[in-house]
């Protein structure tokens, strides 16, 4: 503000480019954040913002992701998800916004592809390809972490805004048996809602690197990623490796490594040794033998992890 050349923070002499801004962007009530003290605020000019076209987005992100009827999808999911977020109970795990609908339309591109790669040269109207695909990207994103009463209401809601639509399963015959088959090795019952979230859980792995589990203890969380791990496993052979950490019994420094203020040598924690091993085992085996790594943080949910 004083057009000064250079300034002293913290004891150390800093130079300010003229060409170098500071911006801040507030998000009120995102868990896990803090307001702006207001001393701090006085520093900042404030700009106004308008509410983002979510229409356009989608339509756009669809095209991109080779969509031939972004136009008419683009209207109906965004509807969807306006309709989700004013109707559907409110939990604090959902999340209907901008970042919610663009995992749903990047999903939409993979299962498109996929899809014309299955049907080759079979005749097939690619608007019903098109359509199927964005209703199951939605289903495989939204249904997974949905409470038990909200299921029906947003099945509902589907069939409005997409009419004459059938939500099929999950299908993945290869998957199914091989769980039957764990099951019974480890002496499981395989129980139909269980199965399905088991299911729900590798369809949420294949669009996302990171899930969260959620629920209460002893509802079958752990058993459901052992067995998928080891089902994952005899269907394509690739041997599954887990590393389990609790996070609330470490310090974050511990867990994820620090940074000596004064030598400025950096110490692994707990988490990023185990990523190094990981690395370093796939660079020394190749391309050879491939593993499945999997690291769980088995502990309580808390946004400032």
């Amino acid at each position: 503000m004083a057009k000064v050349d250079q300034i002293d923070l913290m004891g150390h002499t800093c130079r300010l480019h003229k060409d170098v801004g500071i911006f801040v962007t507030m998000n009120p009530g995102y868990a896990g954040r803090s307001n702006l003290p207001d001393n701090l605020k006085l520093l900042f000019r404030s700009v106004a913002m308008s509410t983002p076209d979510r229409r356009m987005i989608a339509q756009v992100m669809l095209f991109s992701q080779g969509i031939i009827t972004a136009e008419s999808l683009a209207g109906k999911i965004t509807l969807l998800f306006t309709l989700c977020e004013e109707q559907l109970s409110l939990q604090s795990h959902y999340d209907f916004g901008l970042r919610a609908l663009k995992s749903v339309l990047v999903g939409a591109g993979e299962l498109k592809r996929k899809a014309l790669v299955n049907l080759g040269s079979q005749a097939f109207e690619l608007v019903d390809v098109e359509k199927d695909v964005l209703i199951r990207a939605t289903c495989n994103s939204v249904l997974p972490k949905l409470v038990a009463e909200d299921i029906s209401l947003f099945l509902s809601l589907l069939e409005g805004v997409f009419p004459n639509t059938s939500v099929s399963s999950a299908d993945e015959p290869l998957v199914l048996d091989a769980l039957k088959a764990v099951c019974v090795e480890d002496m499981l019952e395989f129980e139909s809602q269980w199965v399905e979230k088991i299911l729900q859980l590798k369809q949420v792995l294949d669009m996302r690197h990171g899930v969260m589990m959620v629920g209460e203890p002893g509802t079958g969380k752990s058993t459901s990623w052992r067995t998928l791990l080891k089902a994952l496993h005899r269907v394509d052979g690739i041997k599954g490796d887990f590393y389990i950490i609790d996070p609330k019994t470490i310090k974050k420094d511990k867990l994820y490594g620090s940074l000596d203020p004064n030598t400025l040598e950096w110490t692994d924690g707990i988490f990023t040794k185990i990523l190094r091993k990981i690395v370093d085992n796939a660079q020394v085996r190749g391309n050879s033998v491939q593993r499945r790594s999997w690291i769980i943080f088995d502990g309580d949910v808390d946004p400032g992890m």
